[in-house]
């Protein structure tokens, strides 16, 4: 009987240890299935802000409206895509065909510190143009947008994305209530 009795206690001890590790286990991937659901809750919020300022975007262009500025998310990714696509509609208004990169935002220091004015670095190539009036043209458009622009290239190699035309300019984020 002494032998059972072990066997018996032993076996509930593993029984015990084996229940423990589960309920452990199962809190565990509970925890991360809840945190897996919130960061798909979070990027379902982002998204559908992103859209509703896309189809907001799209409605002022339909009826005429002109923007000041380009409008921002608060995610810089979407920042990006979305500076990416208006400069290429813009360009593509113009009767240009660009290719555009977009790095991130960044401090400016082309402002005081006080002013805390941030400038996202464009780069942009256009492939093909009609005529030097339209390169002016786009200029003047740039005029219209918190756009400066840095660089400049009709065949040059100053500027890191294919075209004939190359640009390099500053977009600055100006903050709200200013």
């Amino acid at each position: 009987m002494g032998k059972d009795k072990i066997i018996i206690i032993a076996f509930g001890f593993l029984i015990l240890v084996v229940v423990f590790i589960g309920v452990k286990k199962i809190k565990a991937l509970n925890g991360q299935i809840k945190a897996g659901r919130e960061q798909l809750s979070k990027s379902s919020q982002r998204l559908e802000y992103v859209e509703k300022l896309e189809e907001s975007l799209e409605e002022r262009r339909i009826t005429g409206k002109v923007l000041v500025e380009i409008p921002q998310a608060h995610d810089p990714i979407a920042n990006k895509v979305l500076m990416r696509k208006f400069v290429t509609n813009f360009l593509s208004r113009l009767g240009l065909e660009a290719e555009v990169k977009v790095d991130g935002e960044r401090k400016s220091r082309d402002f005081p510190d006080v002013i805390t004015v941030d400038e996202v670095p464009l780069k942009i190539g256009v492939r093909n143009y009609a005529s030097y009036d339209q390169v002016i043209r786009m200029l003047r458009e740039f005029g219209n947008f918190p756009f400066v622009v840095e660089i400049l290239t009709i065949g040059g190699t100053d500027v890191a994305v294919p075209g004939h035309l190359r640009v390099q300019l500053k977009y600055y984020v100006i903050p709200k209530g200013s």
